[in-house]
C-alpha cells in the first residue's frame, strides 16, 4: 500500500532531521584542552586534538572577548597524525598578554572567558624568568592532577616537563596516546595547558620499556607520537632525528637534552666510546654551549648527572659526561644549571663540588628509595608527595641571582633557598649532607645518643 502524501512528507522530515543529527554528531569539537608550546617575543605555538578531522585555526587578540582578533589559518587535523597538530602564531608583541580561541572548520571551538599567555621579553633582554620543571606523571592521569591544578596557581613563566610524561611502557603508538590522553583529560592539566609556554624531553617510561635506549626497535615510531603531542620549537636536527633542542627566554638559554634515542644500552662494555647523547646530538650541544652569550645556562635532561647516580642515569656514561664537563671547563663557560628527573624524589646536589644539580618530581608517581649521595646537600626523599620546583632567575641583577623553590602538591612552598653567584659556579663549595652510610655499625656511630 502507497503511503499517503502527509506520511511522506512526515518521513522525509524524520530522515532530515536525523541527516542534520548525524551532521551535527560528526561536526568537530576539542577533544582536550588546548596547549601552549615554544614562546618566543614575537611567536607562539598553539596544540590541539579534535574529536573529527578537521581545519584548525586560531583567533588572537590582546582584548579578553578577542574584539578586533586576527585568524592564523593552521593545519588540517587529520587521522594519520592522531587529530592532534600545532599552529605557529606570529606577529606578536614582546612581554604581551594575548587571548585566543580555536576554531574547528572555522567555527569557535570554546566558550568565554577565553584562555590567555604572554609572549617573552625580547631575545637577549636582561629579566626575570620563573621556570618550572618536573617528572613522572604515574601510571594513571589522575594521579598528577592534583600537581598541575597546584601549578596553575603557582607564579612562574614556563614549565619543564623533564621525562616519563607518561607511563605505556612501550612505543606502540596507540597505547601511547591513550596514556598521553588519559594523563591530558584531567582537570588539573587541562587548567595549566593553555595558559602557560610548556616544553618536553623523554625518558624511559614515555620512549619506550623501563631502560630503553637507542636499539630498541622502531624507535622511530616513539618520536613520531612524541612530536604529534607536545608544540616544542624542534625535534633534534634535519639529519639527527631525537627530542633534543634549545630555546631562550629573555637572555637565559635552555638545553633539552635527548638521553634515550642515541644512547648505547646501559651495561654495553664492547664499546670504544660509550655514548649516551650520540655523537652528532653531542657535537651540537657543545657548538651550542659555546655559541650561548646567556648569563644562565640550563641544561636538562631526563636523568641525573650526578657522580653516584643510578645505571639509568648519567652514571654508567662517565665517560662522556667527564667530556662535557671538560668542555665546560676548558672553554670557561659559566652560568651552567643542570636540571634532571627520572628518580621519584625531589634533591639537589653540587656535582663534582663545581655544579648545581636539581632533580625534580615525581608530579604523580609514587616515592622511590634513594640511594644516597656523597654530592647531595638537599634530600626530600624521606618526604611523601608529589613535587615541582621553580629557578626564580634574576639577571638584571650582576651578578644574576639564582632561587630554588620547592613545592609540593596541596602544601605550597615547602623549600627556599638563594645560591650566591659563587656557588652557582664552583668558587664556593655548598654544605653537603653527611656522607651515605655503609653500615648498620657504622651509622650507629653517626648517630647522636648511640654508642
Amino acid at each position: 500500500m502507497k503511503a499517503s502524501l502527509p506520511a511522506r512528507r512526515a518521513c522525509s522530515l524524520l530522515l532530515s532531521l536525523v541527516l542534520i543529527a548525524v551532521g551535527a554528531d560528526a561536526a568537530p569539537y576539542l577533544d582536550l584542552a588546548p596547549m601552549v608550546g615554544h614562546t618566543t617575543s614575537t611567536n607562539t605555538r598553539i596544540w590541539v586534538k579534535a574529536s573529527e578531522a578537521g581545519t584548525f585555526s586560531v583567533r588572537i587578540s590582546t582584548k579578553p572577548d578577542l574584539s578586533d582578533a586576527r585568524t592564523v589559518r593552521g593545519p588540517k587535523l587529520e587521522a594519520a597524525s592522531g587529530l592532534m597538530d600545532h599552529v605557529v602564531v606570529g606577529k606578536l608583541e614582546p612581554a604581551t598578554r594575548y587571548y585566543y580561541a580555536p576554531l574547528l572548520d572555522g567555527k569557535l571551538a570554546m566558550l568565554r572567558p577565553y584562555p590567555s599567555f604572554t609572549t617573552a621579553p625580547r631575545e637577549g633582554e636582561p629579566g626575570r624568568v620563573r621556570v618550572a620543571f618536573t617528572s613522572c606523571v604515574g601510571y594513571n592521569g589522575y594521579l598528577a592532577t592534583a600537581g598541575f591544578a597546584d601549578m596553575s596557581r603557582t607564579n612562574f613563566d614556563l614549565l619543564l616537563m623533564l621525562g616519563d610524561n607518561h607511563y605505556a611502557n612501550t612505543n606502540d603508538p596507540v597505547v601511547q596516546r591513550k596514556f598521553y590522553f588519559d594523563q591530558r583529560d584531567t582537570s588539573g592539566w587541562r587548567g595549566l595547558s593553555p595558559r602557560v609556554p610548556i616544553y618536553a624531553i623523554w625518558d624511559d617510561h614515555d620512549y619506550g620499556p623501563n631502560n630503553s635506549d637507542g636499539s630498541m626497535p622502531l624507535k622511530e615510531l616513539s618520536l613520531r607520537t612524541f612530536t604529534e603531542h607536545w608544540a616544542n620549537p624542534a625535534y633534534g636536527e634535519p639529519d639527527n632525528p631525537g627530542v633534543y633542542h634549545k630555546f631562550s627566554r629573555g637572555n637565559v638559554d635552555f638545553f633539552m637534552l635527548d638521553v634515550r634515542y642515541h644512547r648505547d644500552p646501559n651495561g654495553a662494555t664492547n664499546l670504544a666510546h660509550k655514548t649516551h647523547l650520540g655523537a652528532k646530538q653531542l657535537a651540537w650541544f657543545k657548538r651550542e654551549l659555546l655559541a650561548s652569550r646567556a648569563p644562565i645556562k640550563v641544561l636538562a635532561a631526563g636523568g641525573e648527572w650526578q657522580t653516584f647516580g643510578t645505571e639509568d642515569s648519567w652514571t654508567p656514561f662517565a665517560e662522556e659526561r667527564d667530556e662535557v664537563f671538560r668542555f665546560i671547563e676548558d672553554s670557561k663557560i659559566s652560568g651552567v644549571l643542570l636540571l634532571s628527573g627520572d628518580r621519584h624524589f625531589t634533591g639537589a646536589y653540587q656535582v663534582r663540588g663545581k655544579w648545581l644539580e636539581v632533580t625534580s618530581g615525581p608530579i604523580g608517581s609514587g616515592p622511590a628509595g634513594v640511594k644516597k649521595s656523597a654530592e647531595a646537600f638537599l634530600d626530600l626523599s624521606a618526604t611523601k608527595g608529589h613535587f615541582y620546583s621553580i629557578y626564580d632567575l634574576d639577571t638584571i641583577a650582576s651578578p644574576p641571582k639564582v632561587t630554588l623553590e620547592i613545592y609540593r602538591a596541596g602544601d605550597g612552598l615547602v623549600e627556599r633557598r638563594a645560591f650566591t653567584w659563587d656557588e652557582v659556579t664552583g668558587v664556593t663549595k655548598i654544605k653537603l649532607l653527611p656522607p651515605p652510610v655503609k653500615d648498620e655499625k657504622a651509622k650507629a656511630a653517626q648517630t647522636p645518643g648511640k654508642p
